[in-house]
């Protein structure tokens, strides 16, 4: 029998999906030595659209997609407080990906100020894994509850 997905369900898988492609593109960023092309965080080259370069762009497109996730992510939380409430492992486990997404954005802001002192670059590309892993988990968590989530 097949099962029946709510929207909830389809909304978690549909975070987890892009933070993985965050992930993908900050190494992106990372190989192609791209992160300092922007100096200044939030902004870059003190604006808000940048003249375009290979490797602006490439930071540039970063930032952004870090703006769709935060957005899907906070709506995330957001629908998993809205129908499942707290304390419940759907709630816990969303509550923790926008937490450890905060403290990925503070990290990527570290990355820029020490000119992507290694360090920095590997703390932020852990974390980046347990916003990831914390999204899979909401996602599973959502979808393994036998039905009892699903309302």
């Amino acid at each position: 029998m097949a099962m029946k997905l709510g929207t909830f369900q389809w909304f978690s898988l549909a975070t987890a999906a892009p933070v993985y492609i965050l992930i993908v593109l900050g190494g992106l960023v990372s190989s192609t030595g791209s992160g300092l092309a922007c100096p200044d965080w939030p902004l870059c080259r003190t604006q808000i659209l940048p003249t375009f370069t290979p490797a602006i762009a490439i930071e540039f497109t970063h930032r952004i997609w870090t703006l769709v996730v935060t957005v899907l992510v906070v709506a995330t939380t957001v629908l998993a407080w809205r129908k499942f409430h707290w304390p419940n492992r759907v709630t816990q486990l969303s509550t923790l990906m926008f937490t450890l997404l905060l403290c990925q954005i503070i990290l990527g802001m570290v990355t820029v100020d020490t000119r992507t002192l290694p360090a920095a670059v590997t703390s932020h590309l852990a974390v980046a894994t347990l916003v990831f892993g914390s999204a899979l988990a909401t996602s599973i968590v959502s979808l393994t509850s036998k039905g009892r989530l699903a309302r």
